[in-house]
This record gives C-alpha cells, sequence and structure tokens, in this order.
C-alpha cells in the first residue's frame, strides 16, 4: 500500500497491523475466545488490573486471579474481604472494589455476560470513558478509539501537536475518530498499544526503527523527544501529621481497626491513629485509645510520629 493512494490514516493502520502480526505481545488476557477475540471477561479484569499499575506488574497477578476465578458466576459469588486480600500488593484498593460490584452487576442484571453496548458499560462501578472503550473495541471488535497514554503518544506525534494534551482535548477527539477502525479495531486497538511501548517510547523514541515515521510530522519536524509536551505540576503538598498507636498485649497481639468504608484505603485494617492535622500540637488523642488505656493496664504503648 502507497501512502500515495491513500490517506494518512489508512496507510499507518495498514503498516501497524502488518508490524503487529510479528511483534505482538503474548499476554494472558489477550487469548483468543469465541469468534478469534480475546474474553470479554479477561479484557474487564485486565483492565481494572492495570489501572495504575504496569503490564508485568499485573501478569502474574492476573493468572493467578483466572485460576481462582476463571468466570463471572465464580467472582460474582465472592466476598470483598476475599478479593481484598487477594488485591493485597497491586494497590489502589478502590479498583478491587469496583470491579466486584461491577461483576456483581453484571451477574444480576445482564445474565453473566459483559455488556458491549457503552451505555451499558458507562454505569458500571469503575467503568469509565477510557476502559470501557477498551472494552467494546478489544473484546466486542467496535469501531471505537480509547485513548491510552501510548495511543494518546503516538497521535501527538504524527500531527505534531505541542501543546500539553489535556489542554487540546477537542482537537485530539477530532483526531482519534481519523484512527478508528471499521474492521479491525479490536487488533488496531492492541497494535497501537504495542507499538507505543516499544518504539514510539516516552523519553527515547526509536524513530531510526519506526516504519510510519514518514507519516509523523514530529519526526519530520525533530521534535519528537519534544512531544508529548509536559504539563508544570505544583508539587507542594501541604504537610500533616497524625499519630499511630502500636498497641501490644502480653500475648504479642496487635489492636486493630478497620478503616470506614469511604475515603482512602477503604475499608482496610488498620493500627489506631488520631485525625490528621497541619500543626503537631493540635493532635488529639483517639478517644479508643483513652478507653483501651483505661481499661487494659497490661497493655504497653508505643507512640511512632509519621
Amino acid at each position: 500500500m502507497s501512502l500515495k493512494k491513500v490517506s494518512k490514516e489508512t496507510y499507518i493502520e495498514s503498516k501497524i497491523l502488518k508490524w503487529y502480526r510479528y511483534n505482538t505481545r503474548k499476554l494472558p488476557w489477550r487469548k483468543k475466545f469465541g469468534k478469534k477475540l480475546p474474553n470479554p471477561y479477561y479484557i474487564f479484569v485486565s483492565e481494572f488490573m492495570l489501572q495504575q499499575t504496569t503490564v508485568n506488574a499485573v501478569i502474574p497477578r492476573f493468572n493467578d486471579f483466572i485460576s481462582n476465578w476463571s468466570n463471572i458466576e465464580e467472582l460474582s459469588k465472592i466476598k470483598e474481604s476475599q478479593k481484598l486480600k487477594f488485591w493485597s500488593g497491586l494497590g489502589y484498593y478502590a479498583r478491587a472494589r469496583n470491579l466486584l460490584k461491577s461483576i456483581k452487576l453484571i451477574a444480576k442484571k445482564h445474565d453473566y455476560k459483559i455488556p458491549k453496548e457503552y451505555n451499558l458499560l458507562i454505569k458500571l462501578p469503575g467503568v469509565g470513558d477510557y476502559t470501557a472503550k477498551a472494552i467494546q473495541g478489544i473484546a466486542y471488535n467496535q469501531p471505537v478509539m480509547p485513548i491510552d497514554a501510548n495511543i494518546k503518544r503516538i497521535i501527538a506525534r504524527i500531527y505534531s501537536i505541542t501543546q500539553p494534551l489535556n489542554d487540546t482535548i477537542f482537537q485530539r477527539e477530532k483526531l482519534k475518530r481519523n484512527f478508528i477502525s471499521i474492521k479491525n479495531s479490536s487488533s488496531f486497538i492492541q497494535a497501537l498499544m504495542d507499538y507505543g511501548s516499544a518504539i514510539c517510547l516516552p523519553n527515547a523514541p526509536k524513530c531510526s526503527e519506526c516504519i510510519i515515521r514518514e507519516c509523523c510530522d514530529a519526526f519530520k519536524k525533530k521534535l519528537t523527544n519534544k512531544i508529548p509536551a509536559k504539563r508544570i505540576k505544583n508539587n507542594l503538598k501541604p504537610k500533616k501529621y497524625t499519630r499511630a498507636y502500636l498497641i501490644v498485649n502480653e500475648f504479642n497481639e496487635i489492636l486493630i481497626r478497620r478503616r470506614p468504608s469511604k475515603g482512602m484505603l477503604q475499608s482496610m485494617i488498620e493500627i489506631p491513629n488520631d485525625l490528621w492535622v497541619n500543626n503537631k500540637k493540635n493532635l488529639i488523642r483517639d478517644g479508643v485509645i483513652k478507653l483501651f488505656s483505661l481499661k487494659l493496664s497490661k497493655l504497653r504503648e508505643k507512640i511512632i510520629y509519621y
């Protein structure tokens, strides 16, 4: 296929799909299912796991997850405490809660089948625009384009978008439509993701190996190392203090409690602590600790400042 005979976007799709056939990342959630597409359940679970977590970190945990709960019916029957225990080490525990809530809703309202309609997916806990379109496109081959960091970077370089991408939402949405594949959505989305992680890298893109550099405006202008433009972040965060209590009895048992179901680290186990304050002088001892100190004379208390 010649670039002179077709649009830039059509040419890029053809070249990237050809590259993908020989350079596909072997990821467990991509295992083909049904009509030569990945299992929608696998894609659903992996998208939750991949939020804020690297692919390499997710792979072994995903395999363990599927070994424990191989389908929606099995997962829908477990308790939140079981899910949180398994999730330990992956962080961002709200993802685990939302995944379980979504699976239970899918079991109840959608007959144990992951919906393919955007308006149904977007209503599920923890599913935003990107996740809904990733499921639609990858699991069901629907003509959509979810924009992750890799795809966003490729599009920005192809069109030489020099502004911080969060400031060019309208432009990016318009350009995104040009990259929607009508027939090969599932493969093209995954191909772009892989190409961004292997060739069109964030800090040191491999332009000498790039098969679409003739279509890349950033390459022509020698701007690939400057695109995407980085947003200036304000890293000045207020310093706050609390007091945590490590209380151990004569049997070396430690006093713990469960955090509230809302807010940071929802429902997780912790040792008791005071409220966070801006000034150490404003620390007020937790009422629960006062109670234990009065009633349990054999307990010894250690106070640790964070």
